[in-house]
């Protein structure tokens, strides 16, 4: 479920459920309201709070979250400071009778990570946005970031962390296929593409 929590700056929040009742949260942050109602609705029971990186407006509030689902465990990258539990690069945590994979994905942050579930969606936080990318610290890093998601399957579906794009979501064959920053060749071009970023 893609929740669309505004925060500081057009967030996305997002509540992954298995049929079977588990069901993980990712990036808790902006409007309250909106994460209690698809806590309230869905009624899962969260096993797993994954944040993609420790920037504050990717986890303004997961406080909250945590008071709501105390028995959840906090999961990212082992640099991210808010994680109670670091995930190594590849490591797969079970969800009812599916799973998500980490992907470690730095150059926005160094502790950026990905997540994929089910080998059917992609949650990118700042890495991979609809038409664009994430502010590079690190351009080389993030290029090689990007190039690692490039090679997954087309038929995955990317949510990224923020709403930027001209839509919420999309396949990553489309992605590649509209997004000048996803098909540059070279991290050079790369760098000469982010200087000509809106």
């Amino acid at each position: 479920m893609q929740l669309a929590v505004g925060g500081f700056d057009h967030n996305f929040s997002y509540l992954v459920a298995d049929p079977d009742g588990e069901a993980v949260l990712i990036d808790p942050t902006g409007d309250l309201e909106v994460l209690r109602f698809a806590w309230l609705n869905a009624r899962p029971r969260v096993r797993y709070i994954l944040v993609t990186h420790g920037h504050g407006d990717h986890v303004e509030r997961l406080a909250e979250a945590r008071e709501a689902f105390p028995d959840a465990e906090v999961c990212g990258h082992p640099g991210n400071r808010y994680v109670t539990r670091k995930l190594a690069d590849g490591e797969v945590l079970a969800v009812g009778s599916g799973s998500i994979e980490t992907l470690y994905t730095p150059g926005h942050s160094r502790d950026s990570a990905c997540f994929l579930a089910d080998g059917e969606a992609l949650f990118t936080g700042d890495t991979l946005f609809m038409d664009y990318v994430g502010f590079a610290r690190k351009p080389e890093t993030l290029y090689s970031s990007l190039r690692r998601i490039a090679k997954l399957d087309g038929g995955i579906t990317i949510y990224p962390g923020h709403d930027y794009g001209n839509v919420p979501h999309r396949s990553l064959a489309e992605e590649k296929r509209v997004n000048r920053f996803l098909n540059c060749p070279t991290s050079d071009e790369f760098k000469n593409q982010l200087k000509d970023m809106d």
